[in-house]
Order: structure tokens, then sequence, then C-alpha cells
């Protein structure tokens, strides 16, 4: 072989490695892997629990465990975009413990706070991990989740494959609103309202793996997990409904895989029998037959015809600024220290300690705030599925307004994510009263929410919108 024909044939070797690397590239810029990991978060016996008020007022913690409570997670990864979902059967984190969440997460695997999703499924039954109802958590637990979370993290990102992405919506029968108007009263009682607003939609994805097989199902229902009843039931550890939806699940595709969302469940709970004028009595029983009920619904919309979704991941997260009323002035938290009249669903001792709060704020010559910060998380993880996340008790009408903002595909609104700042009613509600709206103070706030929330919320969707959540 001559020199010239060398050259030539080294030339052609070298366009050729050019070519197949640069066609290679691509399509591992196109191809999505994922991993899926679950661990466990039970706390142990004698650990301060939250979620009713019997917890405030017997602090002597978990006194039993009648089924686990997990953290699952899925990593996802698309060429540089990675993203990090997880569900935890906890009642939520205040924004302090989810940044401290994500902060670990984050260093360990080199994620941003975009980068990372964490939702709360609203379990009544847990753990306290949030200093809601003035309550603070155990250090010791939150040690444990610190570290508990970031091995699933590691874990789900550590076992990627490549996936296949397709998405599908269902409604579903257990949620119930729980805003009754009395005529009598003129008030909003706390109570079934079978002919009430709720978000009946239950979006789904599947990521199938090479073999066609699910790697995990995510799945999202907006309904309160508070059926567990009873002084010695409720402090007993428990999943609720999602965790009998999510093991249900798990043993219908022959895996751990199932993850569970919370949505907009601000104000429904639970009706094991639609249209029932009663909420369940909290039996262990009935918890069994709303979780089926959900994991019947899902795998009924499993047989279906499925929208396959094109990956295009995407993150991205705007902060959002809700006006307060104005704050009362420190005489009349003075008063409200010596008569603190509350809902009939909350505490007056615990609203005492609110009042003096913001005395003590006042007297150490400190402001009150006048707004309070929510973030909104939007994940796409293609054309026609996105993730709409607050970090708020969102009610449902907030859901539909999310959903109805997008003209096609499937959108899943979230709430309880990254945090909770206190519930987000809707501006129409605030004049009606109800516990939504006047809970504002268990959540450390001076003043209830002003008028405008919807459209805050618009604008929140519309930059999401802008960065590419379609």
């Amino acid at each position: 072989m001559s020199i010239g024909q060398q050259l030539s044939y080294f030339a052609s070797t070298f366009l050729l490695l050019i070519f197949f690397s640069i066609t290679g590239f691509a399509h591992s810029e196109a191809e999505i892997r994922a991993g899926f990991s679950c661990v466990d978060i039970t706390p142990p016996i004698g650990t301060p629990m939250t979620g009713f008020g019997a917890h405030f007022r017997d602090r002597s913690g978990v006194k039993g465990i009648h089924d686990p409570l997990e953290a699952r997670a899925i990593f996802l990864e698309q060429g540089t975009t990675r993203t990090l979902i997880m569900g935890m059967d906890l009642c939520f984190l205040n924004r302090k413990e989810a940044d401290r969440m994500k902060g670990a997460i984050g260093r360990k695997l080199n994620l941003l706070p975009r980068d990372i999703l964490l939702n709360c499924s609203h379990n009544h039954t847990g753990p306290m991990c949030s200093d809601w109802f003035y309550l603070p958590p155990a250090p010791y637990y939150m040690d444990f989740l610190e570290e508990s979370l970031v091995k699933a993290a590691v874990e789900a990102s550590s076992s990627l494959e490549p996936v296949s992405i397709h998405a599908g919506e269902t409604t579903t029968k257990l949620p119930v609103n729980r805003r009754l108007p009395n005529p009598e009263s003129g008030q909003i009682d706390f109570a079934p309202n079978p002919q009430g607003s709720i978000y009946p939609y239950l979006p789904f994805v599947v990521f199938n793996n090479s073999a066609g097989k699910p790697l995990c199902i995510l799945f999202s229902v907006s309904a309160h997990p508070s059926n567990i009843k009873g002084v010695d039931r409720s402090f007993y550890i428990s999943a609720d409904y999602p965790g009998v939806a999510v093991r249900l699940l798990d043993k219908h595709i022959g895996r751990k895989g199932a993850l569970f969302l919370q949505g907009a469940a601000g104000c429904a709970k639970c009706s094991v029998v639609p249209g029932r004028d009663k909420f369940p009595s909290g039996t262990w029983e009935e918890v069994e037959t709303a979780g089926k009920m959900v994991a019947d619904e899902v795998c009924a919309a499993l047989d279906g015809k499925l929208q396959p979704v094109e990956p295009s991941l995407l993150n991205c997260s705007v902060e959002l600024s809700f006006p307060l009323l104005p704050p009362l002035k420190a005489e009349d938290y003075r008063k409200v220290i010596e008569q603190p009249d509350t809902h009939a669903e909350s505490m007056p001792e615990v609203k005492r300690v609110w009042a003096e709060d913001m005395l003590s704020c006042l007297k150490g010559g400190f402001s009150l705030s006048t707004t309070v910060p929510m973030t909104a998380q939007g994940i796409r993880l293609g054309k026609g599925f996105r993730i709409v996340a607050i970090e708020a008790e969102i009610v449902d009408a907030h859901g539909h307004q999310i959903r109805n903002s997008y003209p096609d595909g499937i959108t899943m609104p979230l709430g309880y994510s990254n945090g909770c700042q206190m519930y987000l009613p809707t501006s129409a509600m605030l004049p009606e009263g109800g516990y939504e709206v006047e809970s504002y103070w268990e959540y450390h706030k001076p003043a209830p929410l002003a008028p405008g929330i919807e459209s805050i919320l618009a604008d929140g969707i519309l930059h999401l919108m802008k960065e590419g959540i379609q």
C-alpha cells in the first residue's frame, strides 16, 4: 500500500469514527434512563407524631407499628439533565427541613434544588417532620431521615437503565369535599359535602425497561390520608391508603416500583363509599378498602390505551409571593392569649402559643411577615406530560387551574412538595372561612392570605411554560 493509499485509508477511518461518535452521542442524548429505589423510614417507638390533635395532647409518641413507612424514588437521566422524584409516607416537611434534605441529596449527587422533587403523601399517622402546631421534630429522627433519603437517591441513581415512557389519566372515586355550607350558621362545617368540588383526576406514568416490564408506576391522587381514627389507632404508624395502594400495585407488576405522589388534596378527605355523607370511621379495614379502590382504578387504566411520551427531560422552578392581610396589633395578640378562640378542628392551646410567638417577635423589634413565599416547580418528562408541584396544601380548584392551563397532554398537579408553607385556598373561599382559610396560624403565619391567589398562581404557571414546561 502506497503512502497516499495509507493516508486515504486513515482519513476515511478517522471520518467514520467521527461519524459514529456523533451519531452515537445523538442517540445517547435522546435516550432516557431511569433507576428506582425504596427505603424504610419507619420511626422507632416513642418518636413524636403529627397529624391529629391527640398527638399534641399526648406527646408520648409512637406506640406501635401497623405498617411501615417508606421513601420511594425514581432517578431520571437524559443527556446532561438529571431529575430525582421522591415520594415519602410523611405528613409534610417545612421549608427549612425540605431545604436540608435537598441540600444533602444535592451535595451527594451534584444536583440543583430544581432537579429534586420531594413530595409528601400528607400521611397523618407518621412522625413529626416539621414545626407545624409548634411541635418540634425529634432531631435523631431527622438525622435518620436525611441519611435514608440520601441513600434512596444514591441507590436510584446507581441503577439506571434505558426506559420508555407511557402516560395515562383516569378518574378516582376516592375523594370527597369536606367543606359543607351550614345554612343555619352561615359557616363552613368540616364535614362531607358530596356535592362539593374535588380534583377527581388520577394521572399516572409508566416507565418500562428494555424487556417491556414496568420499572416504576408514578401516580397521583388528591385526597387526605387522614383515615385512621381513634386515640389508640392514631398512635400507630401507618402509611394509610397510599401505602395500601402502593403495596397492591407492587404485587400487580411483580416488583417494588409503585410511587405515590399527593395532589390537590387541600379540601378533600376520603370516602370509602362514594356519595356517603359521613367520613370513614377510621378502621384498618376502611383504610384497606380505600387503598384497594385506588389500586384497582390504576390497574384498570393500565389495561387501556396509554399515550407514548417522547422523552425530553427538563426541570425548572420559580418562587411565588402570596400577600397576607395586615397582621394584628400587639394588644390584639394579647387578647388572643387570654381567649384563644379557634376553628372546631383546631386547638385553643396551640393558638395561644402562636399569639405568644407573634408577640415575642414584635417585642424583639422585628416585623411580622407580610407575604408568604411558595415554590412552584415544573418537571417535563417529554412532549405531552408535565408535573407542576406547589409548596403548599393546594385545594382542588388549583389542581383544575394548573390542569386547564395546558391545552393538551397530561398534567400532574401536586401539593405538599419541597416543603409546605400553609393551606392555599381560593380567593372565593377567603370570605367563606372554614379550616383551610382559618388555619394560617398553625403554620406560624401572622395573618390570613389576601385575595388574588389565582392570578399569582397563573403567573407562576406562565413562568414555567416560558421555561419549557409544555
